[in-house]
């Protein structure tokens, strides 16, 4: 007699406890099943006594082998249904556990699925439908390798399944990275991650299989990141060894500019040493020639102070023209070369480093006065008025001596270029913290040659005329006087014939030394 099935005794248990009604219908189904097969045995067991009783009628023996033979192939057939019947059932069993876990896996934006140890799908949420763009019911009793690669697969298998047997329930697997295939056929970057579960939920007739539950995350976007990082990274490695060549490049040219740099310091120290030992002999030359100048000065103006005070007297009481001539011809001469001799003592004076200006509260005003009073004598022999238009104080810091001698050469220069009943005007204004002056005549003129001139020393606008009254020193004094007062002077003219203005500027805040 055929061996009742285990589902089958475990069914008949649950139908005498009352325990039946709790069963899922398709237990229900395979005990109603079972039941018609058992009373098929039973049947097959009465024909197999009436056969042992009837061995012993000849006449009846082929009728019951045929008989047999018959019920044999039915009884097969109904155990070929039975087994295609319960492997239904495993299917529909494992589908409707996991498919309790539909709602909760819904929303979740990676795919969940669940395989038996051969890779056939149980259970898979609706994610992948938006990720691979299949149906997830279309997938269900399908093998994993649908969607993965075969090659992937296949190593999956080799690596990954047969640690089953050796892992614990609910430990995690180790991720890896894999792709699937959607439906159309497009290849995405996916990572897989898995672990080892049993259901909660006993399935009567069969044992509670362990499962491999797991996700599948689309990781197109992180590829595409790490894509553009080892981009990046590529492009930073480039400009790396730009940058690493460029430093070598500058390490190169740093070593040659302090190479260049020790040469120069070297340079340096020579040089100072030769600029030192120049100024040592430049001094010493300079002090030389002051001591020379004073010395020549001295040898100078000793002879020609008698001469100066005695020439006169003797053409005065000179009665015969022609020695009286004479006389006064050698009286100019003589009274030329002592301003020369003085006006060059001066200048040196002016252009020695140990010349030192004195700087005291100076009516500008009072000063101008005093300078035309003084020259009013000058001023009639010519037939030259002179109209001062500082009709106001103005006081400012000067070094009175000096700035006195330059107005006095200024308004000298002018008479002496003057024409007969010409006009010389004297303007004076602040402005800017400033303070500016001028001295205009109405005389010769200069052209632009002889103003770009003007303040060399010993030049002479007019060489034609042998003027034993100017030395040719008297601009090139005040020029001098001016830039020791931190100032500045020049001369504007018209043209020949049109007369000529000269300007000062000088500071108004110079610092006083009392």
């Amino acid at each position: 007699m055929k061996k009742e099935p285990e589902i089958v005794k475990e069914l008949k248990n649950m139908e005498k406890q009352g325990r039946l009604n709790n069963c899922s219908s398709s237990s229900i189904n395979i005990y109603e099943y079972s039941k018609k097969e058992n009373t098929t045995q039973n049947k097959t067991e009465q024909n197999h006594e009436i056969n042992t009783n009837y061995q012993e009628k000849p006449n009846n023996i082929q009728f019951l082998q045929n008989e047999n033979e018959e019920l044999r192939k039915k009884v097969e057939e109904l155990n070929n249904r039975y087994d295609s019947i319960t492997e239904y059932f495993e299917i529909i069993s494992d589908t409707t556990i996991a498919l309790g876990q539909k709602d909760l896996f819904s929303d979740v934006n990676d795919i969940i699925f669940q395989l038996t140890p051969d890779g056939r799908i149980t259970y898979i949420n609706s994610a992948v439908e938006q990720i691979a763009k299949y149906d997830s019911y279309d997938l269900i009793g399908r093998n994993i390798c649908d969607i993965i690669p075969n090659n992937d697969w296949i190593q999956i298998k080799k690596n990954f399944f047969p640690k089953l047997r050796k892992t614990s329930l609910d430990r995690e697997l180790k991720s890896f990275e894999s792709t699937i295939i959607g439906k159309n056929g497009e290849s995405l970057p996916v990572e897989i991650n898995g672990k080892l579960i049993k259901h909660n939920v006993e399935v009567i007739g069969r044992k509670n299989e362990i499962r491999i539950q797991g996700s599948i995350r689309d990781i197109t976007e992180r590829k595409k990141a790490e894509k553009e990082r080892i981009e990046h990274e590529d492009e930073l490695e480039a400009m790396n060894e730009q940058l690493e060549a460029m430093n070598e490049e500058l390490n190169a040219t740093n070593e040659e500019l302090l190479s260049a740099q020790e040469d120069l310091e070297m340079l340096n120290k020579d040089l100072e040493k030769k600029v030192e030992e120049r100024t040592n002999k430049i001094e010493k030359l300079l002090k030389h020639k002051d001591e020379f100048i004073g010395q020549l000065g001295h040898d100078l103006k000793s002879p020609l102070t008698p001469l100066v005070g005695l020439l006169p007297t003797i053409e005065e009481q000179e009665k015969d023209p022609k020695l009286k001539e004479l006389l006064s011809v050698a009286n100019r001469n003589v009274r030329y070369m002592r301003d020369l001799v003085t006006k060059t003592l001066q200048l040196e004076r002016l252009n020695s480093p140990n010349n030192k200006a004195v700087f005291v509260q100076t009516d500008l005003l009072e000063l101008i006065e005093n300078l035309i009073q003084n020259k009013k004598t000058v001023f009639i022999n010519k037939k030259i008025s002179i109209k001062n238009n500082l009709k106001k104080q103005i006081i400012f810091a000067c070094d009175k001596i000096q700035i006195k001698e330059c107005l006095d050469n200024l308004i000298t220069n002018a008479v002496k270029f003057s024409k007969e009943n010409g006009t010389i005007f004297i303007d004076a204004e602040t402005k800017n913290n400033t303070l500016k002056l001028s001295v205009r005549d109405q005389g010769i003129g200069m052209t632009n040659e002889q103003i770009s001139h003007v303040f060399d020393e010993f030049y002479k606008v007019d060489p034609s005329r042998h003027d034993l009254e100017s030395s040719g020193l008297g601009l090139s004094i005040c020029k001098r006087i001016v830039e020791m007062h931190d100032g500045k002077i020049w001369v504007e003219s018209p043209g020949i014939g049109k007369g000529t203005t000269f300007f000062i500027t000088i500071p108004l805040d110079l610092k006083m030394d009392y």
